[in-house]
Formats: structure tokens, C-alpha cells, sequence
């Protein structure tokens, strides 16, 4: 099959369950290669009790890819989304690196980004730096959204031009009282 520099990660410490999405720098082997290395890296991080929000875990994930990588002078890095939800309290903590999230209130006409820090996971970003942590209260029927940038980045249609940010969030907001599974189908369908 072929292999991927985007990837989604999960973990789930008592009620709380960690959600990531990524894209990773390089394409075929160097992606993948960043794929693994930043999945071992986020479960290793995950391990330590201390690291649990997402801004916290960022700026550990970013500290250990650049000791990774500092003998072979590579800058590749990751542009990431990270979701912390707590299942009784339904509190989402997020933090990102170039990847914002998309939020839609159940009552909402409009898609809200939540906007990342501007910069990237490793690569030439400062060893210390430090995330910004978003702390949103849900309701039921809420919906959030993290991806990588191969939705809107698709080339498609009858005059095969790219989706667009803009486009895309017509879509997600136009499926959101749709439950899940449906939500997938159509989006997997409408990029085949």
C-alpha cells in the first residue's frame, strides 16, 4: 500500500481520551518514517502522568523530535491537532501546530476555528516553545473537527480545481446533524 505522512492517533487515560491529527513533512518514506516516530514519541509522552494537556504535550512531543533529530541535522516536523475530552465532563482541551480545530455548536449556522499556534512540531521551531491550551465547554450535539490539510488541499470536479478551506467547511456544516458514520461516508465518497 501506499504510505502516508498524514496520521491519526488515540489514547485514553480514565475518562479522558486523547485525539490527534497529523501531517507530517516529507512525502512516501520520510512521512511515514515521521508517522512512526511521532506516534511512539506521543504514546511515550503520554506514559509520564506530569504531561496531560495538550499544549503540555506539544511542547514535549517538539522537545523530543528535535533531540531526535539534531545529529542528522534533518528539519522535518509535523503540523498537528490534539484534543484532550474529558467523557464525564464533557470539557475538550486543545492545542495545535499549524492545524486548528473546527467546532460547530449543535444550534450553530456558522463553522468556529480554533485556531493553532503558528508554527510546526520540530523542524526549525525553538526547543522550549510553548503551545497555547483552548479549554471549551461542550454540549450535547456539539461537534469538532481536526484534520490534516488533504481535504481541502484535494483536487477534484469537473474542472479539477482544490477544494479550499471555505468549501470545506460548507461541507462539514452541512453534515453536522448527521451522525458519524454518515458523516464518513459522504466525505469519503465526495474525495474519491
Amino acid at each position: 500500500d501506499i504510505v502516508s505522512g498524514d496520521f491519526y492517533w488515540f489514547d485514553a487515560k480514565n475518562e479522558i481520551c486523547y485525539i490527534a491529527a497529523a501531517d507530517c513533512t516529507g512525502h512516501g518514506i520520510p512521512g511515514a518514517m515521521m508517522t512512526m516516530i511521532g506516534t511512539i514519541l506521543m504514546n511515550e509522552i503520554l506514559s509520564d502522568k506530569q504531561i496531560n494537556t495538550p499544549a503540555a504535550i506539544l511542547k514535549e512531543l517538539n522537545y523530543l523530535l528535535d533531540i531526535t533529530y539534531r545529529q542528522t541535522k534533518i528539519a522535518d516536523g509535523m503540523d498537528i491537532s490534539l484534543c484532550a475530552f474529558n467523557t464525564k465532563t464533557n470539557q475538550l482541551q486543545y492545542a495545535g501546530a499549524n492545524r486548528p480545530l473546527y467546532l460547530i455548536k449543535k444550534a450553530g449556522t456558522e463553522v468556529e476555528e480554533i485556531k493553532a499556534n503558528k508554527t510546526a512540531i520540530g523542524s526549525i521551531t525553538q526547543i522550549d516553545y510553548e503551545f497555547t491550551n483552548h479549554t471549551i465547554q461542550l454540549e450535547k450535539g456539539d461537534v469538532f473537527y481536526l484534520f490534516s490539510d488533504g481535504y481541502a488541499d484535494q483536487f477534484g470536479g469537473e474542472k479539477e480545481k482544490k477544494l479550499t478551506t471555505k468549501k470545506f467547511k460548507e461541507i462539514l456544516l452541512s453534515l453536522k446533524d448527521k451522525p458519524m458514520q454518515e458523516q464518513e461516508n459522504y466525505l469519503t465518497e465526495f474525495i474519491l
